[in-house]
């Protein structure tokens, strides 16, 4: 029973979805491909709070993302380095960034903003010592990645077998 207990514990600690995703600039100036790491509940905002990013901005002033800039604010949109973001992340409707968007920094030093306009367009805006620059471009939709997926499953099959456990307890 106690190895059960732990388990049902252990399968409720996971808080978290993974998403890929992919930005290109119309000229082909910027690319940037990472992972969003997202809350698992909905927020106030009807969006899912973004915890992480991983990835890289290919262009120039780009390089390996180090990290999500925090909203105070959250989940409502802060502005800061010129940004107005919120980093929300609506995986089921598109845009999937709002327009405040989602800020994260790079090895460079630059700051970045990542949002939608609409359903298919996307800009990329970066702001480095008082210069900045707002690209436009697509995103492809963000997809859940496998570990998020193979997590789920985890999940479902502890359930499942705790449902058994218990049936052939009670029988």
């Amino acid at each position: 029973l106690l190895l059960v207990s732990v388990a049902v514990a252990a399968s409720t600690v996971v808080s978290a979805a993974s998403y890929s995703f992919e930005f290109l600039a119309n000229d082909s100036s910027y690319e940037v491909e990472g992972i969003f790491t997202t809350a698992d509940t909905l927020n106030a905002v009807g969006g899912y709070n973004i915890l992480g990013i991983s990835g890289a901005v290919a262009g120039a002033g780009g390089g390996a993302i180090t990290g999500l800039v925090a909203n105070p604010a959250s989940p409502f949109a802060h502005t800061a380095f010129g940004f107005v973001y919120d980093n929300n992340f609506f995986p089921s409707i598109t845009p999937q960034l709002s327009s405040p968007g989602v800020l994260f920094t790079t090895t460079s030093g630059m700051k970045w903003n990542l949002w939608g306009t609409s359903p298919t367009s996307y800009s990329l805006g970066f702001y480095s010592s008082n210069v900045g620059q707002v690209v436009e471009g697509t995103f492809t939709s963000a997809v859940p990645e496998l570990e998020s997926y193979a997590m789920m499953l985890a999940g479902l099959g502890l359930m499942g077998a705790i449902v058994r456990r218990r049936k052939n307890k009670s029988a």
